[in-house]
């Protein structure tokens, strides 16, 4: 029977330490030959009796070995599930050990959903899908290279938006915790973040205004397919904080909706917030900062009414057309997130607090 260790020494097997990458041929004296698919960016090894594969980038050396939970319809797949012995520091059900040591989980990459646990040098990696635990990923742990990157300056009189950020992070993490994987701030933008955005803007005459500059100078955010823990309520909904890099493509998805030579019913623009200046769907000086997911957005406007002020935030809805301002400035709507934050938990934080842990 074949049985995986990994303790605070490292990974065994059979007793016998290993570090990758391994020899293919050691691992072929261990488990028995194999069926050898060969795929675009490496070979794969199927022991389909034991439940295990492997993979060599070179075809010599393996950094990956894969140990099978739940069996896959495809063709280079294990036939059947793993039938030795897995330990992780003596515990041999890896779904106790996962849930048990919360803590101890690290990302492997960013969008990493369920996480890994660290032994020595390597590394033991979970897929976990809504059926349970499909395989194990066991291969080298390499220590992630901090990003260096040369992030721009606020410009004067912006200063201030540095204490913003910080205050912000500061209740996001006291809610939902730093390790939650929906928590996804990243650093302020760089000068070839901002060249791209203003050219491409410069393309539809539409011009940033520079508080939203300044502000993706503070702290910038990644995207997330499902919620952000940086977002910001208005009306009962939550919008997350879009990256930099996002604005202009959900500029084009608002602004692309509706021909702004398209006639527009007058009762829907009638009930328009009045310090709002547009005739159709959108405003196209209205730049998108976070969006709902849903169609629904909020902007800046950097072109009101008579009545309205420069840099007021306003709330897109797509099927009921309402266009409201929801603030004066963006730094009110963040202040009055984090006393959302300070306060009792809203259903949305609960959702990132319930969901969000390796």
């Amino acid at each position: 029977m074949i049985r995986f260790d990994f303790t605070s020494n490292g990974f065994e097997i059979n007793g016998v330490k290993y570090s990758f990458p391994i020899a293919k041929e050691e691992l072929f004296n261990l488990f028995g030959e194999a069926e050898t698919f060969v795929g675009p960016h490496n070979e794969v090894y199927i022991w389909h009796t034991l439940g295990l594969r492997a993979f060599a980038k070179d075809g010599a050396l393996v950094d990956t070995i894969e140990v099978t939970y739940i069996v896959e319809d495809y063709s280079s797949a294990a036939k059947h599930p793993f039938v030795g012995q897995l330990c992780l520091n003596g515990e041999t059900d890896p779904m106790l050990y996962y849930n048990n040591h919360k803590k101890e989980r690290i990302k492997l990459w960013d969008s990493d959903d369920t996480g890994a646990f660290v032994f020595e040098d390597a590394t033991v990696w979970y897929n976990i899908r809504e059926e349970g635990l499909t395989s194990l990923s066991l291969q080298a742990f390499e220590e992630p290279i901090e990003e260096q990157v040369d992030v721009l300056p606020f410009d004067e009189n912006f200063e201030y938006l540095e204490v913003v950020w910080k205050e912000w992070k500061v209740a996001i993490e006291n809610k939902v915790g730093a390790d939650n994987k929906y928590y996804n701030p990243t650093h302020g933008i760089t000068q070839e973040q901002l060249d791209t955005v203003i050219e491409q803007l410069e393309e539809v005459e539409v011009t940033l205004p520079a508080i939203l500059v300044n502000f993706y100078k503070g702290g910038n955010v990644k995207w997330n397919a499902v919620t952000s823990a940086i977002s910001l309520q208005a009306n009962g909904w939550n919008y997350d904080l879009l990256p930099f890099e996002n604005i202009v493509s959900e500029w084009e998805n608002i602004n692309d909706l509706f021909d702004e030579d398209e006639e527009v019913d007058e009762e829907l623009i009638a009930n328009f917030d009045s310090r709002l200046k547009c005739t159709s769907y959108a405003n196209p000086n209205w730049i998108p900062i976070a969006e709902g997911k849903n169609g629904d957005y909020l902007l800046i406007d950097t072109d009101p009414s008579d009545t309205g002020t420069y840099g007021q935030i306003i709330e897109l809805q797509n099927e009921s057309w309402e266009r409201t301002v929801v603030a004066f400035c963006l730094e009110e709507l963040i202040y009055r997130e984090i006393a959302s934050l300070e306060g009792e938990t809203t259903e949305h934080q609960q959702f990132i607090i319930d969901n969000g842990t390796f």
